[in-house]
């Protein structure tokens, strides 16, 4: 009886490394045929492992070449979505939908999520075009059909894995908004993920335990630090002016709400503000931040923002979006935790580093880059495309949970929150309110420093108004005096707003002042006047 073992150096070779078939009903596997006079097949599969992705999988050479595709394939022209090349799979695989255990290498469920035929648009062998880096083909599936191109990319500095793109081409088949998460089903049982995942029948694949099971008794020892519970995200101290410094570097200031990303290695995504709300609950469509990462656990300091064609963030374009939940980036700048590693204490300029290799997904996630001692050009820069400002950060600062003085902002316009304690009535035809009556923080007390009645619509007016009257007291809650032009109400201090203003005045007061929005992510206690301090 001839023997069941594959050759030694065939391309299935890694696939049947990670699998022990004495123990899996998984196929072995062996290269088929080359199609010849058939079609050639392929395959996406749906895998929720550490974290939701999608198997693209091509006949070639007798066995499926795979590529794990974090977001999915998309009928969108021109999109580019990250594609890793990983083993290639014995043909039989195409069929399988069911779910692999816990502790086992790629635990998690399956479903055949498209199948059907394809043809070469380039080329002859598809073996032969993968082996150049590129492969131009046409796809004849239940959900995905036209020309698309795989094309390897170069693998950035200290990236494992081979990355390549897919992008749709040109064709009858375009869809600028196809989103493959919208149809989740099976094409071949009608199931979704979650059908497989809670089906006691379904069929089990049992296989080694991948890297990152073999690992997991190892987490509460000293080679794997435990992710972090931060008491405070690092704040910035507000800086008179920018300046050159070789041992800073510096980057643009963020427009928006700053949040904190947080993936476990079961692959749970929270997103928290700095006054622990949850973001996701404000900005669903973030919830693909999940599969954003190259790596889990991870923990990401970054910045919710909305951004123009020219890449401005502004914070009144972010709470436009935030009524449509669409256009939002992730601005990622700073990693706390990686690769099994708490990074609170190695330095910035390392941790950006790793952050960069990190991001999978960057059309979601957006790597804040920085510029090295040249401050004051990046600053002029900023103010000539109407941006808030920047930051300025030592190279070596640790992460600090606190205020510091290793990180500083510097705006080229005034910006800051600021409570309401109170409004005057309208004049005329407005209706809701005149002007908020503004105050900051001074210790305990709440001083007031003006009011504001500019950048209000109806609705704002309307809006705002009747969460005010829910909040309305009898007493003022500010510390000194308050001059108005109109009667006044006073309110409870518990509204935070965003207002832009030309500047301080000498006693204290706001100049010019404009409203930008609502600060539901800031506590009111924790508002104070941003007073430039000097070195």
């Amino acid at each position: 009886m001839a023997s069941k073992k594959p050759p030694a150096h065939s391309s299935l070779e890694t696939y049947r490394k990670k699998r022990d078939f004495g123990a899996t009903p998984e196929p072995s596997g062996r290269k088929a045929r080359s199609a010849s006079r058939r079609a050639l097949r392929f395959v996406v599969q749906m895998h929720h492992a550490s974290r939701l992705h999608y198997d693209f999988r091509l006949e070639a050479d007798g066995v499926l070449a795979s590529w794990a595709i974090p977001k999915g394939p998309t009928l969108a022209l021109g999109d580019r979505r990250l594609a890793m090349h990983v083993e290639d799979h014995p043909l039989e695989y195409r069929d399988f939908e069911g779910n692999i255990p816990e502790g086992q290498y790629g635990a998690g469920s399956v479903i055949v999520w498209d199948r059907g035929t394809y043809t070469l648009a380039e080329g002859t062998d598809p073996a032969a075009e993968i082996a150049g880096g590129k492969i131009k083909f046409i796809l004849h599936g239940k959900k995905l059909h036209g020309e698309f191109t795989l094309v390897k990319i170069k693998q950035r500095e200290g990236e494992h894995g081979e990355p390549w793109l897919l992008i749709k081409d040109r064709d009858e088949y375009v869809d600028p908004k196809y989103d493959p998460a919208k149809h989740p089903e099976s094409v071949k049982s009608g199931k979704t993920l979650e059908d497989v995942a809670a089906d006691p029948r379904a069929k089990t694949w049992q296989s080694k335990a991948s890297a990152r099971h073999a690992t997991a008794p190892r987490r509460a020892s000293a080679k794997r630090d435990p992710l972090p519970h931060l008491k405070s995200v690092m704040l910035a101290t507000l800086a008179p002016g920018p300046f050159d410094d070789p041992e800073w570097l510096f980057e643009v200031k963020w427009d928006g709400y700053r949040a904190l990303c947080t993936i476990d290695a079961r692959g749970k995504l929270t997103l928290e503000s700095r006054n622990n709300l949850d973001m996701l609950k404000r900005f669903p469509e973030l919830r693909e931040l999940a599969t954003a990462f190259a790596s889990v656990p991870i923990m990401v300091d970054g910045e919710i923002v909305s951004l123009d064609k020219a890449g401005r963030s502004e914070f009144q374009r972010l709470q436009e979006s935030q009524k449509k939940t669409a256009g939002l980036t992730y601005a990622a700048f700073d990693l706390i935790y990686a690769d099994g590693k708490d990074l609170r204490s190695t330095p910035l300029e390392e941790r950006k580093a790793l952050l960069e290799r990190l991001i999978a997904d960057d059309a979601l996630v957006l790597y804040s880059k920085h510029v090295v001692e040249h401050g004051k050009k990046l600053f002029a820069s900023a103010k000539k495309r109407h941006l808030e400002g920047i930051m300025a950060k030592k190279r070596a600062s640790t992460y600090q949970e606190r205020r510091s003085r290793d990180w500083l902002k510097i705006k080229a316009h005034y910006e800051q929150e600021f409570v309401v304690g109170g409004w005057t009535e309208p004049k005329g035809s407005r209706a809701g309110f005149g002007a908020l009556l503004l105050g900051v923080y001074d210790k305990k007390a709440l001083r007031f420093v003006g009011s504001v009645g500019t950048g209000f619509d109806a609705k704002k007016l309307h809006d705002l108004h009747a969460r005010l009257r829910k909040l309305e007291r009898s007493t003022t809650p500010f510390d000194n005096d308050v001059e108005a032009n109109a009667p006044i109400h006073w309110a409870s201090p518990q509204i935070v707003v965003e207002v832009r203003f030309a500047e301080w005045t000498r006693d204290g007061y706001l100049r010019q002042p404009a409203y930008l929005g609502l600060r539901p992510d800031k506590s009111a206690k924790d508002v104070v006047a941003e007073i430039p301090k000097v070195s």
